[in-house]
């Protein structure tokens, strides 16, 4: 049996057969890209498969009896050629078994990579784009504005129907871009879009539904309306839309929430308002949101809405502490005396538990109700990451996270969560990656030169990480990144006054950043002492998160570091004592 198989490998019946094979792959691959060209039918390729297995028997027969020689194909005993014309010959064998195989390789990585289409996008999957302004002055946005968005807020509510985040279709805003592009960057396979025109007490809206493949108009509508109809345009838009991409509702399609025109238009602009940002358009938002309830106090979207913005205006030092955060818990309670199963008001009651009062425990109640109400919602389940990584269970988080990521693609605020939550895992790399994703999409977002300069540092490249804060708009930031990389770099002068600038502006305010830098300075009296500081003004809010900061790594083996974790209640032990169950997404029950 030896000496058959040698004499196999002497007549080069092996290279034969792997030539003839990865020819006869090729050939059948180009074969079935040419036949439909020329109105060949598909099931030819069956018989050209059956004759080439059939031929490859008589190819091995000629490939035993004849041999390729220098002269030529001759029989193989009358080759008569020395030895080191066998072996150019058995080269020469070799380098049209490479030729072969290269090209079928080739021919497999183009057809996978460049030539196979794009996985179909799943049908139950939509975007609302902002609706346009077409009132004569141009001053209705907010009000184009707030229509989509409560048509997005109803279409979410359909089980069987995946809407695209509002910070996802919001991004195309002012874009003038493809809807194909849209549908392949959100992954949706329909596109809404449309326009408002008021006129008096008139308003028209049209509407149209827009397939992402092909950009074909699946259904368009025209409604011109008084403005008191606007809840019955919007739900009938809703109804249109399930019908026209045949989906089954089970029990009745959700409705808009009823309230009077002008209280509705007021609560519109405010929530417009108040996501510009500046302090002035928070404290307008407020006050128009306060005259909407005003007028419907169960207008359970205007309530919750003000306790949002008291909120952020208490997070942004524009109200004291306790009181910004108790008139926002009242309010939400309220809300949900009106409507217990609002997912929103549970969401920012789990907010302030965790952020305010330290209440892990209440926190994961709450977020587990939000969940509850409102499966697979992006944002919620981007809010819920961060509890469950202030729980330690920081893998989870990170699922949690990439699973809102997944779902808002181009919403910087994800992309910034799970980076700190990479950055937490101290995987830098990755933490790296999605602040820099940050930045593409949102090249002002606050915080995140910061945070990039912090990763940076702990990588190792002090240089770069002063570059990035330097950078950072938030004075605050700048100047405590500046005293901790000039500390990384030897220069002590520098940072010793960029810690005194930090003291003297933001001391008071947020006295835990003075103790980050003190601790990676390795000044570790002086650390635990504005510790305490921030014990007095705060409490126990916000140690779930922050313990897990890399800049009080020099604090973790003094004892006195496990001794505040217990009084703030988040020891390792403590937090395993906190229950957070939450019913996951298939994508993220799938990754587990």
């Amino acid at each position: 049996m030896r000496q058959f198989i040698g004499e196999l490998k002497r007549r080069h019946v092996f290279r034969t057969a792997i030539a003839y094979l990865a020819a006869s792959w090729l050939l059948v691959q180009l074969l079935e890209t040419l036949f439909p060209i020329f109105d060949i039918p598909e099931t030819s390729i069956r018989w050209v498969v059956i004759v080439l297995a059939i031929a490859l028997v008589p190819v091995l027969a000629l490939s035993w009896v004849f041999e390729w020689t220098p002269e030529g194909l001759r029989k193989d005993d009358d080759a008569a050629v020395g030895q080191e014309e066998r072996r150019r010959s058995s080269r020469k064998l070799d380098g049209i078994v490479i030729i072969i195989l290269s090209l079928a390789v080739g021919y497999f990585a183009l057809d996978k990579f460049l030539f196979e289409p794009p996985a179909p996008l799943q049908q139950n999957t939509i975007a609302v784009l902002p609706f346009l302004d077409l009132s004569t002055g141009g001053d209705q946005q907010y009000f184009s504005d707030g229509i989509a968005e409560e048509l997005l807020n109803l279409l979410a509510k359909v089980p069987r129907l995946r809407v695209a985040a509002r910070t996802s279709s919001w991004s195309f805003k002012g874009k003038d871009t493809p809807v194909a592009e849209i549908g392949k960057t959100l992954n949706v396979a329909h596109v809404l879009e449309g326009s408002v025109r008021t006129s008096g007490n008139r308003m028209r809206i049209t509407a149209q539904l827009i397939s992402a493949a092909d950009g074909f108009h699946l259904w368009s509508e025209t409604y011109d309306v008084p403005a008191g109809e606007i809840f019955e345009v919007q739900d009938r838009i809703s109804a249109s839309i399930v019908d026209a991409l045949t989906i089954e509702v089970l029990g009745d399609m959700p409705k808009s929430e009823q309230t009077t025109p002008a209280a509705h238009t007021l609560f519109l602009e405010g929530r417009y308002l108040e996501r510009q940002g500046s302090p002035e358009s928070m404290a307008r938002a407020t006050e128009l949101f306060e005259q909407s309830l005003a007028l419907d106090q169960g207008y359970v979207s205007a309530r919750v809405a003000l306790a949002v913005a008291l909120i952020n205006q208490t997070v942004a030092g524009l109200r004291p502490w306790d009181e910004g955060h108790e008139m926002a818990r009242a309010h939400l309670l309220r809300a949900l005396e009106y409507d217990p199963e609002n997912a929103g008001a549970h969401a920012q009651l789990a907010w302030i538990a965790q952020s305010y009062d330290g209440d892990l425990a209440a926190a994961a109640g709450f977020v587990e109700r939000a969940v509850e109400l409102a499966p697979g919602d992006p944002t919620l389940i981007g809010n819920a990451s961060v509890l469950v990584g202030s729980l330690g269970r920081l893998e989870e988080a990170i699922a949690l996270q990439e699973y809102s990521v997944a779902q808002t693609p181009v919403d910087p605020r994800a992309h910034f969560n799970l980076g700190l939550a990479y950055y937490f895992m101290r995987r830098l790399d990755e933490a790296e990656a999605s602040i820099r994703k940050v930045l593409v999409l949102s090249p002002d977002y606050s915080s995140a030169r910061y945070r990039l300069g912090t990763i940076l540092l702990f990588k190792g490249d002090a240089d770069a990480a002063l570059e990035a804060f330097e950078d950072e708009e938030d004075e605050a930031f700048r100047v405590k990144g500046r005293a901790v990389a000039t500390h990384a770099l030897g220069r002590q002068e520098e940072s010793d006054a960029a810690l005194r600038e930090l003291i003297e502006g933001w001391g008071e305010q947020w006295p835990s950043e003075v103790a980050q830098v003190h601790a990676f300075r390795g000044e570790l009296d002086e650390a635990f002492d504005w510790l305490e500081k921030d014990y007095e003004i705060f409490g126990a809010a916000g140690w779930g998160e922050w313990r897990s900061m890399l800049l009080y790594d020099n604090l973790r083996d003094d004892p006195r570091w496990q001794q505040f974790l217990e009084r703030v209640g988040v020891s390792d032990e403590q937090l395993r004592k906190v229950s957070l169950d939450l019913t996951l997404p298939p994508a993220v029950a799938d990754r587990s």
